[in-house]
């Protein structure tokens, strides 16, 4: 919902689109939030009894930007993102996921720390309709705030919940939580194709930095080797088999290149002349371990981080634990790129250097 230019309850100062706004989840009325927390709780307690919104009320006549529209019999709610039709007391599409209000409070009051809402109730009532939908819509709402609600949050993993594992992880959560209690429930995982297209970057934006070293190390290594052996070696025997077989009018058969190799080369020529092809495919066997094997190993990571974190601080309290796992866990978009443009000024380097 848009509010902007309608005026806040508590301190009377219309809305701008940069305000930090919190909505009611009983009747809907929005403060900013440091309004919200002055008062502690909604103003509009006559609205909660009377069972109405402060959109009705109050906003009769403003133009209001809603995500929901109530069908004709009044009976439902008509998801304006996709269209489905809802139980008039829906907070989220059944369908989409997407926040029928329009208003994200909701779900960041549940995994905010410093939310001081009492309304456990209503974010009760909001958690167990999302965990109805299931982590599969794809709504900017349910992917920015909503992510752990279609997943149990208790769910333990030796020690460490999900809605922990959630906080360590923080982008991208709908994908792998699920992912992870699949791991912890079957030990099965999905291929993860962000670590089999970037391997050591992937796993620097990850912050597993001794692993993305050494993945970058080895593909650096074998693709000098391959260029290497190539420009000193292999090239010049290919050239050489390439003009007996009169390549430049007709590709050769594989076979008749097999047949030239053994009449023509040595063991030893046969061995550098296919060490070039060998060692490509050797990088995209890596690539595809790091597919299969990053979900599993992430996992791990987090589950040793949590713990760690957890047994380390054996007096704090939900809040600042949480704060603690929060600053571990997350991304390092910084490093990954990093990673990219170095890898990304070698492999240059070896273009300029084996291609003079």
């Amino acid at each position: 919902m848009d509010f902007k230019g309608i005026n806040c309850p508590v301190c009377s100062k219309a809305f701008e689109e940069t305000d930090d706004v919190v909505v009611c989840p009983k009747c809907g009325a929005p403060y900013h939030r440091e309004c919200y927390k002055e008062k502690g709780k909604c103003i509009f307690s006559d609205l909660h009894k009377e069972k109405k919104t402060y959109r009705e009320v109050y906003c009769v006549g403003e133009d209001v930007n809603e995500d929901t529209e109530e069908d004709a019999d009044g009976d439902s709610a008509v998801c304006k993102h996709c269209g489905h039709k809802n139980s008039k007391d829906s907070i989220v599409c059944e369908k989409c996921g997407e926040f029928l209000t329009g208003a994200s409070f909701f779900a960041q009051a549940a995994i905010d720390p410093d939310n001081d809402s009492d309304d456990d109730e209503e974010l009760e009532k909001l958690k167990e309709q999302m965990r109805n939908v299931g982590p599969v819509m794809g709504s900017a709402n349910f992917y920015t705030n909503g992510f752990r609600f279609g997943i149990d949050e208790a769910e333990d993993h030796d020690g460490v919940t999900s809605k922990e594992l959630a906080d360590y992880v923080g982008g991208n959560a709908l994908y792998y939580i699920p992912v992870f209690s699949r791991i912890n429930s079957f030990n099965t995982s999905r291929f993860n194709f962000a670590a089999f297209l970037f391997n050591g970057a992937w796993y620097f934006y990850r912050k597993q930095y001794l692993k993305g070293i050494a993945v970058s190390l080895l593909m650096t290594a074998l693709g000098l080797i391959q260029n290497a052996v190539m420009y000193f070696k292999a090239g010049d025997l290919w050239e050489k088999a390439n003009t007996a077989l009169n390549a430049s009018e007709a590709m050769p058969a594989y076979n008749e290149y097999i047949s030239y190799m053994n009449s023509n080369c040595t063991p030893l020529e046969i061995f550098f002349m296919m060490l070039p092809y060998i060692l490509s495919f050797m990088s995209i066997a890596i690539m595809f371990v790091c597919g299969l094997t990053a979900n599993k190993g992430y996992y791990q990571k987090a589950l040793k981080k949590v713990r760690q974190i957890k047994e380390n601080n054996p007096d704090d309290d939900e809040k600042q634990l949480r704060k603690k796992i929060v600053r571990a866990g997350g991304i390092n978009l910084g490093a990954a790129f990093s990673l990219l443009a170095c890898e990304s000024i070698i492999n240059m380097a070896m273009m300029f250097f084996f291609n003079r």
